[in-house]
């Protein structure tokens, strides 16, 4: 499979689920943002009709991210027929929680079985065509892709809970090192399994032996960390414009948002696009600011990070800085690892 095609398929799917991934992310952070005041609060983000309406929205929308990115891989591939086998293996994806990921190979997966499905029927006379798209195409590839995902799906279970015991086991021995942990998983599937298992181990630190309420260092080392993964992303796009697409630097704004308010899912286009140079650098980054802020016995007392709840955290200037060092390491990295973008390049060659 020719490398330069899987990159074609992975930005059509990037350019499609975008407008969910910023537009949806934006509203929920709104939501957030306006109940800050019930930040201690279990409804925090919904405790009022306005802020619930808004985090239904955003949450619909960013609940189509994956649909969306795994049914326009698959468009990509297989063309028209293929896009509701795409965007169901992608829900199915989403709803077994193998992520972004597992969006991904959803759609290769659509699109490729909807390809094997159009060479099998190529002698089938043109009488025929009419069945293979209402019928052939849309049952056969759908049953297929979703299959297929039964499979994705299963290999995803036991790491969940694999790395739910490695956690477990961290917790007795350094709160530095468990910060650094929780950092690096937040950052390596941005918003998929590995990402969820640190983020709902943080949570439950949030309540005592007996269930009652506690603020949380491993909580706060999640809380900071997580806003540098989007953050990164948007400060390199804005500081070293030339090593971006131009849909990358149009995402940036939406990127700042995200991450500021605790999301990183501002960070996945960008990894889409160049995994191999912004992955490890946003792990480095987020692990360097986990373990920062729980060196420092920084707490937090919410579920959620973000600058929404910093009335929440015990020492903010503390906190802040632990970002911002984390930050400036994974951009520092991603300017060292990335080179000109082609469209810059291009652009100088006719200039």
């Amino acid at each position: 499979m020719n490398r330069k095609k899987i990159y074609q398929h992975l930005m059509t799917g990037v350019s499609y689920f975008l407008p969910f991934v910023i537009g949806g992310g934006i509203i929920t952070a709104l939501a957030f943002l306006l109940d800050v005041g019930n930040a201690a609060s279990p409804t925090f983000g919904a405790s009022t009709e306005l802020t619930a309406w808004l985090l239904q929205i955003g949450g619909l929308a960013m609940g189509m991210m994956f649909p969306i990115l795994a049914g326009y891989v698959a468009f990509s591939i297989g063309d028209k027929p293929a896009i509701l086998p795409g965007i169901i293996a992608g829900m199915l994806a989403r709803d077994g929680e193998s992520g972004f990921l597992g969006a991904i190979a959803a759609g290769f997966i659509s699109g490729y079985i909807i390809l094997l499905l159009k060479k099998s029927m190529q002698k089938l006379p043109r009488s025929m065509e009419g069945i293979k798209s209402l019928l052939v195409y849309p049952i056969g590839g759908l049953l297929l892709a979703s299959l297929a995902m039964l499979i994705v799906n299963m290999v995803v279970a036991p790491i969940n809970i694999g790395l739910t015991n490695m956690l477990a086991s961290l917790s007795d021995t350094s709160a530095i090192l468990m910060g650094a942990v929780i950092g690096v998983m937040l950052a390596l599937d941005l918003g998929g399994p590995i990402n969820k298992t640190a983020y709902l181990f943080a949570v439950a630190t949030l309540t005592d032996a007996s269930g009652n309420p506690v603020p949380s260092v491993i909580m706060a080392a999640c809380g900071s960390s997580a806003m540098v993964i989007s953050t990164s992303c948007a400060v390199s796009a804005t500081l070293f414009p030339d090593k971006f697409s131009p849909a990358l630097r149009a995402a940036r704004t939406g990127a700042y948002i995200m991450g500021l308010a605790f999301f990183v899912e501002g960070a996945i286009p960008y990894v889409i696009a160049k995994p191999k140079k912004i992955l490890p650098a946003l792990c480095i980054g987020a692990g360097v600011t986990g373990a920062l802020t729980a060196a420092m016995g920084i707490t937090l007392s919410a579920p959620i990070g973000g600058l929404e709840t910093l009335p929440l955290v015990s020492n903010i200037p503390l906190y802040l800085l632990s970002f911002a060092v984390g930050t400036a390491v994974s951009v520092t990295i991603i300017y060292f690892a990335t080179r000109t973008d082609e469209s810059y390049e291009l652009a100088g060659n006719e200039a």
